[in-house]
């Protein structure tokens, strides 16, 4: 196996990782992730003498799509957000939403928070706009 396979493989891994731990799937990483995979496979035909350019470029492609993958909040940034507001809150589920645009960076999860008083919160990741349900 090459050594650039093991590298796609472990920054798949890592972005996964970060998106289940950190953002709870409200990251958007399959764009780059889809990116990271073309690149590898395209590595495999690659020309000798363009190698140096394509790698850049590629590397530079999959960093601004991860950039722009990343939502505005984190799970703990919500919940520090909505402390503020609210007296005790607690994390529920990520919920999905729709969108009225298709917007392949756009993330379609959104953070359901329930408070002490047992009122349900909806907290959209991206803008940090809240609903109460």
């Amino acid at each position: 196996m090459k050594w650039w396979w093991m590298i796609g493989g472990v920054v798949i891994a890592s972005l996964l990782t970060i998106n289940a731990q950190w953002y709870r799937n409200a990251a958007t990483f399959g764009v780059p992730i889809g990116w990271i995979i073309m690149l590898l496979v395209l590595a495999q035909f690659r020309k000798p003498t363009s190698t140096l350019w394509a790698a850049s470029v590629g590397v530079m492609s999959v960093g601004a799509a991860i950039l722009l993958s990343i939502p505005s909040y984190s799970l703990a940034e919500a919940e520090e957000v909505l402390s503020k507001t609210y007296n005790d809150v607690a994390y529920m589920e990520s919920v999905p939403t729709t969108g009225g645009e298709w917007n392949p960076f756009s993330p379609r999860v959104g953070y359901r928070f329930e408070t002490e008083s047992g009122d349900s919160i909806l907290f959209i990741p991206d803008s940090g706009k809240t609903f109460e349900l």
